[in-house]
This record gives C-alpha cells, structure tokens and sequence, in this order.
C-alpha cells in the first residue's frame, strides 16, 4: 500500500519481497528490535506487518523509471520515551551511491508530514544524529527539523565507546 509520493521517492508498506534487502543492514529495521536477521524479520512482519500505533516501518522506493520501483531505503518511527509527546524517527538509504540525490530529504518530509496526519497526539518528531554524520544533520536541517543540543554518550555505533549524538525536532505547527 502506497503511503505517500513525492516526485523522487514513494512510501510504501514493507512487504515479504523486501525483508532480504531491508535486514541486510545494521541500522534498517528496529521497530521493536533491531532486525537484522530475515527469519526474525518474517515473524515480525507476520506478527505486525511493520506498523503499529507505536512502531513501524515502510520502504523508500525510487519512482522514477530508471529506479523501476526499487526499494531505495527505509523509514522507521517508534515512541520517542515516556513523557514526551512525539516520536522518533530513523532512516537509511541502502546504497551509497543513491545518497546526495535527494531521495531521503524527500522521504523525511513525507514521512513526518504523514506521521503528523496519522497522530493527533504527537506533537513532537525527533532525529538522534552521531556527531560525526554532518550528511544526516545537513538532512535535518533542510527538512525544517531544528537542532536542539548534544546527547552525551547516546550513539550506538559502538557499544563499548558509545559516541555523543545531536538532537533535532520537527513540531507540530
């Protein structure tokens, strides 16, 4: 099912055809856990089919004829933390060489505009960004998500030397 579309890119529901490429990488899917394994990925997608009002995921797919319809990347969202009103949102393009072509910028923004839409309740879309990725802070940035300051030691690249990240939020007008 189609959830948005843009000139570049359309959101769509994650399905069975995509779990191959969607858990090849270490940060795609993590609606309730990271899912990097397509076995725990199907049981997943049988249990939830990737949304719930909590979590969910769908897939970047390029519109384009030249793209012919393949999944270019994914989106995610899930509950921001107790107390605050939003959610958290993260998204990766899966091959290098799509990145700087406008396809995530897009996909950001019609994903917190579909988010917004489909929530009432939320008033608050937030971005955990390493320091190191001025790509994805660039993003944000050109996506109208305001930069909000340093978490210390909340990155995840490495567990055993987590690294400081930066927080942006998109509100709700």
């Amino acid at each position: 099912m189609i959830l948005a579309e843009g000139q570049k890119v359309r959101l769509r529901n994650i399905g069975v055809r995509d779990l191959k490429a969607a858990t090849a990488h270490k940060y795609t899917l993590s609606i309730t856990e990271p899912l990097t394994d397509p076995a725990r990925a199907r049981e997943v997608y049988d249990q939830t089919g990737f949304w719930t009002k909590d979590a969910g995921a769908c897939a970047i797919e390029g519109v384009a004829e030249a793209d012919g319809g393949r999944l270019i990347g994914t989106l995610q969202f899930y509950r921001a933390g107790p107390g605050i009103h939003g959610l958290e949102i993260g998204y990766i393009l899966h091959d290098e060489d799509d990145r700087g072509k406008g396809y995530a910028s897009e996909a950001l923004r019609l994903f917190s505009d579909l988010l917004f839409a489909e929530n009432p309740w939320c008033h608050r879309l937030q971005l955990i960004i390493e320091t190191w990725n001025d790509a994805s802070a660039r993003l944000a940035e050109n996506c109208r998500y305001a930069s909000e300051g340093t978490l210390r030691k909340a990155g995840y690249s490495a567990p055993d030397a987590p690294s400081d990240c930066f927080v942006y939020s998109r509100v709700r007008d």
